[in-house]
């Protein structure tokens, strides 16, 4: 059960998490391709707004991945989008850290599962 629930790391691992979130976000946002070809604008601003603040970071990475497979799909991006389309599976596979909103609503937490027989 504890590699199903997210853990929070701080330290150097958080810090290096949220620069992997700023790294994928400016990716996204300096691809400008993807802005009239695959989606509005809007969609992708607000996908780099959620993975800088770390909201709800593993669904806007998922929205991001998408965006960025279907652009290619598509023939509108080129394969430039393969190493964002990388840092978009790792934040998947990794979640947000310590220094991100999904950290201070949720937070750590201890799960029991039950008690041990007497």
């Amino acid at each position: 059960m504890p590699g199903i629930l997210p853990t929070y790391p701080d330290g150097r691992i958080g810090t290096g998490l949220l620069l992997l979130r700023l790294s994928a976000a400016m990716s996204i946002l300096a691809m400008p391709m993807l802005t009239p070809a695959a989606a509005r604008p809007w969609i992708v601003m607000l996908l780099a707004v959620g993975l800088i603040i770390g909201f709800w970071t593993r669904m806007m990475a998922i929205g991001c991945l998408a965006l960025l497979l279907s652009g290619l799909v598509t023939g509108g991006v080129p394969s430039g989008v393969v190493a964002p389309s990388l840092e978009m599976a790792a934040i998947l596979l990794m979640g947000s850290g310590a220094y991100s909103s999904d950290a201070f609503i949720f937070g750590r937490r201890t799960i029991v599962l039950g008690r041990g027989r007497d």
